[in-house]
């Protein structure tokens, strides 16, 4: 009797212990449950977070790849008449001649040693209207100002500044090969036409690596220099760079003299490329008072006739 009580109370003090351990294992098991969903919303509301604030911060600030891979469309240029296109020429005008690297060119210990002129200005209009640069491209949103030109007084070197604008481009947003192209063959030339001997020549060859996109509406420094001239031959090479100095053009080119050279007027050529009149053989006799000029669109600027 004493024994069958007792093996039915240890019984049932096994029950008790197995029926303690399902609880505290599905208490155990739901506890972890409900800590790993927490887990799980803390991290995706963090994900969620930094991908909206990095959304957010690319919208305001995108990264250069960003607006080569989807461009905003700029507005078309404005009218040369307009007002606002006459504000735009004269706030650019400002700006180049207060670039950071051309002030800096301006007080370099050579800096006698160098001439600035800005060429085509005293080009008639009669032929300016028929010049690719000069005429057909110039004006708001293209190639608003006419270029600054730095240039050895011995015609070795060149710094040409330009601003490109966003009627220029290829892709939007970044300025056509075949007008940088265009840029260099006549920066090239000015070098190359003044170091042979009738100031006259044609373009023999031009080379041209693209190493970076040039990037619209900026400024741009165009560097030329004399590798070679010998007889009725000039080479010459350049770079295209930004007002930061990264390099996105490299070009060479051989520019030849025709054997009817001498037949031709080189004066004209050398007018329009802005060789000082002070040189060896002067363009025109020279009047010195600063006249008045009209840029692209109507703006004005005082160019000194002598280009000193």
């Amino acid at each position: 009797m004493f024994s069958n009580t007792a093996r039915r109370q240890l019984a049932n003090v096994a029950r008790s212990s197995r029926a303690a351990s399902v609880r505290s294992a599905s208490t155990s098991a739901s506890s972890s449950s409900s800590s790993g969903l927490w887990r799980n919303f803390r991290l995706l509301a963090g994900i969620s977070s930094v991908a909206a604030t990095s959304y957010y911060i690319g919208a305001l600030y995108p990264p250069e790849f960003a607006h080569l891979l989807s461009p905003r469309t700029a507005p078309p240029p404005l009218h040369p008449d307009d007002p606002a296109a006459l504000a735009h020429i004269a706030e650019l005008e400002d700006q180049i001649q207060h670039l950071p690297i051309l002030e800096a060119h301006r007080a370099r210990e050579d800096k006698d040693e160098w001439y600035e002129t800005r060429p085509y200005l005293n080009l008639p209009e009669e032929r300016r209207v028929n010049s690719l640069t000069a005429g057909t491209l110039k004006g708001p949103g293209k190639l608003a100002i006419p270029p600054l030109v730095r240039s050895r007084r011995d015609h070795t070197e060149n710094w040409i500044f330009i601003h490109v604008g966003r009627a220029l481009c290829g892709h939007e947003g970044v300025i056509h090969g075949g007008l940088l192209a265009t840029l260099l063959d006549e920066s090239l030339a000015r070098v190359a036409l003044l170091n042979l001997p009738e100031k006259v020549g044609v373009t023999a060859n031009l080379n041209i690596n693209y190493k970076a996109p040039t990037l619209a509406d900026q400024f741009i420094v165009i560097k030329v220099k004399l590798d070679e001239a010998k007889g009725r031959k000039s080479r010459v090479s350049g770079t295209v760079e930004d007002m930061a100095g990264n390099v996105l053009v490299e070009a060479n080119a051989l520019f030849i003299q025709p054997r009817y050279a001498k037949l031709l007027n080189s004066g004209a050529v050398r007018h329009m490329l802005g060789e000082p009149s002070h040189s060896k053989e002067p363009i025109t006799p020279g009047t010195v008072a600063p006249v008045p000029v009209k840029l692209p669109g109507g703006a004005q600027t005082l160019v000194d006739s002598r280009n000193p």
